[in-house]
């Protein structure tokens, strides 16, 4: 018999709302989770976990099965121009809070640990969801939902959306947003190439246009993305491989793929909302709260962050809290968030707009700033600092 009513009720299992019932579970709260998908997480999303953020999830108990699940470690990201000459290498700190490589493993798979240690550690989840309503009681919210043949509800007396970019939650508690929507989708590939390096980075091209990602992924594998025009789709979705191949070989001619083939395109976004100001306990984190352009590889990264530090934030209430003991906490969670968070979302915006064109011109004013940061250690150590999510 499923109990009715619970701390924490979230809508949206993916990274966001798994990290986030992993952390509160850990801290002894109960946890339902609410879900419309019906399996696992979108593969082709983020997948690279920073230096800085492996100790919060060493805490949360669920660093060591990222490593039996098969995470692999990179050490650091290389900036190449278009010719496949050497820029500059942004390298992984040797800093005493955090160990000296970024890990990475499939999204899917990233989700599927957390979320696999916050049911273990007694949260509810139900996934594959048709519909779901909430409505305000006395003190808390009744979630309603439909699953196949089955109908449901619990109460909780915090409310988390964790529901993506098109929250429903946002929506239905008219949370306001401010977005900026980037005028040229993000298309990813997977391939293999034909030497895997040892010690794998990532790889980012400065083409003479665009600039051009390439991201390990385990086993040998890599995930390409690059902006396109939405005309270059019916390319890049229908050729076969090997004119994929030359393709790729105009913008990064060092590159030889065992395989490529297309995988998806992403229209990018940048957006934040608003705090909810309404009647009851309600926050958004993840997608909902703060989605982000790819040209950083931040998302999943700072979704963790929020995670932690919402749960740093309830962390001084007890199982069992009302609604007036949780509103003063989220007060102070969006005075943290406004201070640590939002200027690195900022930055990510800057990056974004750097990335977002198609006739970058060899983009003289990137190539100058990391030309300087080879030529200076200082900078150099600042930007790897960043790149790792450590403070500097």
């Amino acid at each position: 018999m499923h109990r009715s009513h619970y701390d924490v009720g979230i809508i949206g299992s993916g990274i966001a709302g798994a990290a986030l019932a992993t952390a509160l579970t850990r801290q002894g709260f109960t946890v339902a989770l609410l879900d419309r998908r019906p399996g696992l997480l979108d593969t082709a999303r983020g997948d690279h976990i920073q230096p800085g953020v492996q100790p919060l999830l060493e805490r949360w108990g669920v660093l060591e099965s990222l490593m039996l699940a098969g995470a692999e470690k990179r050490y650091g990201t290389r900036w190449l121009d278009g010719e496949g000459n050497h820029i500059v290498t942004i390298p992984v700190p040797d800093h005493p809070e955090c160990p000296p490589y970024f890990l990475f493993l499939n999204h899917e798979q990233i989700g599927e640990v957390l979320l696999s240690r916050a049911t273990q550690a007694g949260a509810r989840s139900v996934t594959n969801v048709s519909h779901w309503s909430i409505e305000r009681g006395n003190g808390h919210w009744t979630v309603n939902w439909k699953q196949a043949e089955d109908i449901g509800e619990f109460d909780c007396t915090l409310l988390v959306g964790a529901d993506g970019t098109a929250s429903s939650v946002r929506r239905t508690l008219k949370m306001d947003i401010e977005r900026h929507r980037y005028q040229y989708p993000i298309a990813v590939l997977y391939g293999q190439l034909r030497d895997v390096p040892e010690r794998r980075t990532l790889d980012v091209f400065v083409t003479a246009d665009r600039i051009v990602s390439m991201i390990p992924r385990t086993g040998g594998e890599s995930k390409l993305g690059l902006p396109i025009a939405s005309e270059e789709l019916p390319f890049w979705r229908d050729q076969p491989e090997d004119v994929l191949r030359s393709r790729l070989a105009q913008w990064c001619p060092q590159l030889e793929f065992e395989h490529v083939s297309f995988g998806d395109i992403y229209p990018p976004v940048s957006q934040q909302s608003k705090t909810y100001t309404g009647q009851g306990a309600a926050v958004l984190i993840g997608d909902a709260r703060h989605a982000m352009h790819p040209a950083r590889s931040m998302g999943m990264n700072t979704c963790f962050r929020v995670a932690g530090q919402l749960a740093e934030c309830l962390n001084i209430l007890s199982s069992g809290f009302s609604e007036s003991e949780v509103l003063p906490v989220l007060s102070t969670f969006e005075a943290s968030f406004s201070r640590t968070l939002a200027p690195q979302i900022a930055e990510n915006h800057a990056a974004g707009l750097q990335m977002d064109t198609l006739s970058g011109g060899g983009f003289p004013q990137l190539l100058a700033q990391l030309r300087g940061a080879a030529e200076s250690p200082k900078v150099l150590q600042s930007m790897a600092l960043r790149a790792a999510g450590v403070e500097s």
